[in-house]
């Protein structure tokens, strides 16, 4: 699968599976944000892996 079909065949996702996330795909993917292009090439990435719910259900009080 290349870059093309994965960007048109995405879908957005309104309901997500309860189930936590595997610690190895959590560090998959950062390791892939990690690498991403920046403007100026400056890679000024800040994350922060939340797995509490009550800190969750506050953030997105937050936000919300």
């Amino acid at each position: 699968m290349d870059v093309f079909e994965v960007i048109n065949t995405t879908r957005a996702m309104r309901r997500l599976k309860p189930d936590p996330v595997p610690d190895d795909l959590v560090w998959k993917v950062l390791d892939g944000a990690i690498r991403a292009p920046s403007g100026g090439n400056r890679q000024p990435w800040n994350f922060i892996v939340v797995r509490d719910e009550g800190t969750k259900k506050k953030i997105a009080e937050w936000y919300l």
